[in-house]
């Protein structure tokens, strides 16, 4: 391997007043403002491309909004300001990547830009209805199951499936990314299901093995679910930390190394702080001030998943995220959003991991169904690799800060310990997915 150097920079915090300026000027250089109301032919256009068109819920809250949004404009300052909110509030790297943005003249107005505007919108009620409604929830899950199914995804069936999708030139099997979704986002949720329909009840071995058996389980959901019998494991966690790390090679190779060193220390963080789930009762809404919609929301008895991260480890997260998906991924209209929406952006720390693992699969889904469709990829700005490069520099301050503030480790022995890990990383991921499987 060739040998990494790390510069360290300090953090200047930004100010809250400087903070506001960013935001708004950002804003204005990307031509959305609070005034804005969704256009019903962008609306419908997103509801046929996330297969929503055909879906029939007995949820009121959103058999209402799934109806409303396309046969009326939407007011979109509520989602606005609590995205400013929350991004003035816990995420300063990003405020320092949008203040970098408008020095360098990155940011302008855009057709997509507008899109994924609604996007985040309509991500946004589905996330939040799925975070607070079990019903909902395995409505949505049989629904966008059956659509993958139609094209040949089918997460009860892992290696049948790896084996259709696996590349192959000139077919949409060919397309890795389903794999790879396949393998781990659906399985994902169905471990969210049945362990939300636990609770904290006491899960023993033998119902588990009982399920699986009775092919009511995967693999991988047979293995999540039966870690919660084993005491002292954190089978969580390692599922967290090969999807991070695994996001890191990825960088690593492509020469995104700033960046990849804070998938580094968010997996380490992970390993350190073993963050074992708890199901917690009550209503799951973003923090700050929140549309009305919401208040349809609530009730009492709804089990949700929390983890312990602490807040600057979501900072981080969210910030890095946002570069590998700039620097690495297309369709960004539609990738961006997940990670904006106020359920994510404006998360209670503890929440933000089950209500992320939300949005990201209906945000995988979205990108499936739209390469399934041979919707045109938009591949982003043409300078998007310098642009990833600036954002990833800014990124390891705050895992350097991360390292140091919640791993009593400095920099130094982050640098060695990534040095090491990435020295050969497909062996490390290798190993990680051994450990988690077996």
């Amino acid at each position: 391997m060739h040998d990494v150097h790390f510069a360290e920079t300090p953090i200047k915090p930004v100010e809250e007043g400087a903070a506001s300026t960013i935001i708004d000027d950002s804003m204005g250089a990307l031509g959305i403002n609070m005034d804005m109301k969704t256009d019903l032919d962008i609306s419908q256009d997103i509801i046929m491309e996330m297969k929503l068109d055909g879906f029939n819920t007995s949820y009121t809250p959103m058999k209402r909004f799934l109806s409303d949004v396309v046969s009326k404009p939407q007011q979109l300052e509520p989602m606005l300001k609590n995205i400013r909110q929350g991004l003035i509030a816990k995420h300063p790297a990003i405020l320092e990547f949008a203040k970098k943005s408008l020095i360098e003249g990155w940011f302008s107005e855009s057709l997509y830009v507008q899109k994924s505007i609604h996007v985040a919108f309509i991500l946004e009620a589905m996330t939040a209805a799925m975070s607070n409604s079990d019903i909902f929830f395995n409505e949505v899950i049989a629904h966008i199951r059956t659509k993958e199914r139609d094209i040949g995804i089918d997460s009860t069936h892992l290696f049948r499936t790896i084996w259709r999708n696996w590349p192959r030139k000139g077919s949409f099997s060919g397309n890795f990314f389903a794999t790879a979704k396949a393998v781990s986002l659906d399985p994902a949720m169905g471990y969210f299901k049945l362990r939300r329909q636990q609770g904290n009840g006491v899960v023993v071995k033998d119902t588990v093995k009982n399920l699986y058996r009775n092919g009511e389980l995967s693999y991988f959901e047979y293995k999540l679910l039966l870690s919660v019998c084993n005491e002292g494991s954190c089978y969580c966690s390692d599922w967290l930390r090969i999807n991070i790390y695994e996001a890191g090679i990825t960088e690593y190779n492509n020469r995104l190394k700033s960046n990849a060193i804070s998938a580094h220390a968010l997996s380490e963080e992970a390993k350190k702080n073993c963050h074992r789930e708890v199901y917690k009762t009550g209503s799951v809404l973003p923090e700050g001030d929140i549309d009305k919609f919401y208040d349809l929301l609530v009730e009492e008895d709804n089990r949700f998943p929390t983890f312990a991260f602490h807040k600057d480890w979501v900072s981080l997260y969210e910030s890095w995220n946002m570069a590998f998906i700039l620097g690495e991924l297309n369709n960004l209209h539609y990738l961006f959003p997940k990670l904006l929406i106020p359920s994510v952006i404006n998360a209670k720390p503890e929440n933000f991991l089950g209500v992320r693992i939300i949005s990201l699969w209906l945000s995988i889904n979205n990108t499936l169904f739209l390469n399934y469709e041979n919707v045109e990829t938009i591949v982003g700005p043409s300078n998007r690799n310098e642009m990833a490069q600036a954002w990833g520099e800014i990124n390891k301050k705050y895992a350097f800060k991360l390292s140091k503030n919640n791993m009593a480790e400095d920099s130094n022995v982050l640098k060695d310990s990534f040095k090491s890990r990435f020295s050969r990383p497909f062996f490390s991921l290798f190993k990680l997915i051994v450990r988690f499987l077996f």
